[in-house]
């Protein structure tokens, strides 16, 4: 069990005023067995006021509108959680979590690609299936920013074998289900990362587990969960739209500490 803190701050510059800004923001953690929200907020610039709903997938929707010209936007989330990621409660698993999404339609080479690594194993229990993957994916795949983007599919990532933690995650999560394991996309934060970090929990028939593909690890007592869906398209931390035809730059600075 650990307390950690975090702050973190996102910054979107347009080259020309927007308004009517309509937005919807995925930036605050929630209780759940694992980690327990001690406190949270958010600031947002322009200052507007937030309504607050759950989605389908449990996630904490604040949602707002800036009606007034802006060519700034920004919002700073912060608080402190207790975790403690030992703490796995039985669960069941939707089955929308074993059916490909659109960021995660496994193609044949990735198909044969997870049972060439399963076949010493063919066997085995979930977990064991999970680590399998990451790991040989962790060792195959090359962490390269800017070689992907945020409309990059698991399949894209994969042909070229390079991306980020997203990518990194969408791939693990085509493989799991091709391997009839449940799998979902979860966007968080974690110690040590300057920004938001994203990872897959699977679920072996009783309750979910966090893995991370992109650090070949178990998810710890480090990680905070903010959002979970069938991939990134569920759980954006910031969506919205705008009347104008401004082009965007986005900052994202994200700090993480732990009390304990």
């Amino acid at each position: 069990m650990r307390i950690l803190t975090y702050s973190f701050e996102t910054v979107l510059h347009m080259d020309s005023a927007v308004s009517e800004h309509d937005f919807v923001l995925r930036c605050q953690p929630m209780s759940t067995f694992a980690q327990t929200v001690l406190d949270a907020q958010t600031v947002i610039t322009p200052q507007t006021a937030l309504s607050q709903q759950i989605d389908g997938f449990g996630n904490l929707l604040q949602i707002g509108r800036i009606e007034s010209p802006h060519d700034v936007f920004s919002f700073v989330s912060t608080g402190m959680v207790v975790v403690d990621a030992a703490d796995e409660h039985p669960e069941l698993a939707h089955p929308i979590h074993k059916r490909p999404s659109a960021m995660t339609q496994p193609t044949a080479e990735m198909i044969a690609f997870a049972r060439d690594v399963l076949r010493v194993i063919p066997n085995a229990r979930p977990q064991a299936k999970a680590q399998a993957l990451s790991h040989a994916l962790h060792e195959k795949m090359s962490y390269t920013p800017g070689t992907t983007d945020v409309e990059t599919a698991a399949a894209d990532a994969f042909s070229q074998m390079s991306g980020v933690c997203q990518d990194y995650t969408h791939i693990l999560i085509a493989l799991l289900r091709a391997e009839g394991i449940p799998a979902r996309y979860v966007n968080g934060l974690m110690v040590g990362e300057g920004a938001t970090h994203a990872w897959v929990e699977f679920h072996d028939d009783v309750r979910w587990h966090g893995i991370d593909p992109t650090n070949d690890r178990a998810i710890d007592d480090t990680y905070i969960a903010i959002s979970h869906g069938r991939d990134f398209t569920d759980c954006p931390i910031e969506s919205g739209v705008f009347r104008g035809g401004a082009r965007q730059e986005q900052l994202v600075s994200v700090i993480v500490g732990s009390e304990q």
